[in-house]
């Protein structure tokens, strides 16, 4: 099943997390489940890697699911989403529930790729800028 893109105009991250959500929702998906794999998710939604690990992320955020490195990402026990305009604070006693050591430093990884690639990405743009001011 590939999302509906051009009927969407939603970015696909968001779609797909939409359809995960609803899996957990409805019960199709329980707490506890493991989710398919990111590889798995890319064919069955036909998106980039990216695009699953963004997705993967925004239901992190919600509370839905947690990662552990190597094993992949589940559902969440006792969850359920945040009303809209709602937030989720961590010190609230029924969120993150399941939040382990493991769940923490997979996100910490996370968040230290996605700097490293911030990174990279800013200084080939400061090189380009440079290069450019050496031009004029």
């Amino acid at each position: 099943m590939t999302l509906p893109l051009e009927d969407d105009s939603r970015p696909p991250y968001v779609q797909a997390a939409e359809v995960l959500r609803r899996e957990i929702t409805t019960g199709r998906l329980k707490p506890g489940d493991k989710l398919p794999s990111a590889r798995a998710l890319q064919d069955r939604y036909g998106i980039a890697s990216g695009t699953v690990q963004n997705a993967l992320r925004l239901l992190k955020s919600e509370g839905l699911i947690y990662s552990v490195q190597g094993r992949g990402s589940f559902v969440r026990n006792g969850t359920a989403p945040a009303e809209e305009g709602q937030e989720q604070h961590a010190e609230s006693s029924d969120a993150a529930p399941d939040l382990t050591a493991e769940s923490v430093a997979e996100d910490v990884k996370a968040l230290k790729a996605t700097v490293k690639q911030l990174e990279a990405t800013v200084s080939r743009l400061a090189a380009i800028v440079q290069a450019q001011q050496q031009v004029k």
